[in-house]
């Protein structure tokens, strides 16, 4: 059985010879690529170097007048006849996450975020967590629960056998045996005065 030539090798060099399209192009074609993204890195850089939006400022880096702002603070919380309480939470373990307090107003739900008077997150600074809120005319005494919430993870975190693996304190540095103290051993009773309570 004979073998049969298929191609006629001049054609083939031929071929081979003669350019195509993309071998004459492709060249330019990725000079164009190029061009497109110089052209748009440069815009973008152009647009954040032109400032559009005004510039911030971190707020401690604003001068404040302190005592205005005490002074609208109190104004406020009289309008609405709220007593204002300082808190202050000493001994964190660090700087990171948040301090996380619960006010109640009475025993009925003690120690339970979601039947307390109300809540919220503060921020440490240097291991010391201070702040302040007002609260209703009417209420007489509150109990505040706290913790530092390290890893900012919305809950006191426990470890296998259910002991709170990061530091809590309640009002009046009540601590319980076994578990949480009772509302009567933090209870703080509210008067005309100026209120301040320290938790360890």
């Amino acid at each position: 059985m004979g073998y049969t030539e298929l191609s006629n090798s001049k054609d083939d060099d031929s071929t081979l010879a003669r350019p195509n399209l993309w071998r004459e192009n492709h060249g330019n074609f990725l000079l164009g690529i190029v061009g497109i993204i110089v052209v748009f890195g440069s815009s973008i850089i152009a647009c954040r170097q032109a400032r559009i939006l005004p510039p911030s400022f971190p707020r401690n880096l604003i001068n404040r007048d302190a005592e205005a702002e005490e002074a609208e603070f109190l104004a406020e919380a009289s309008e609405q006849n709220r007593q204002v309480v300082t808190v202050r939470v000493l001994g964190a373990g660090s700087d990171e996450g948040v301090v996380r307090l619960a006010v109640y107003a009475g025993p009925t739900g003690f120690n339970d975020p979601l039947q307390a008077l109300g809540t919220d997150s503060w921020k440490i600074r240097d291991g010391l967590c201070e702040g302040r809120f007002g609260i209703p005319g009417e209420v007489t005494e509150i109990a505040i629960a706290a913790y530092h919430d390290v890893n900012d993870n919305g809950k006191l975190d426990r470890n296998a056998i259910g002991i709170p693996s990061e530091r809590y304190g309640f009002s009046r540095d009540a601590r319980g045996i076994t578990g949480p103290p009772s509302y009567a051993d933090a209870v703080v009773t509210i008067s005309d005065k100026p209120i301040e309570i320290s938790i360890r």
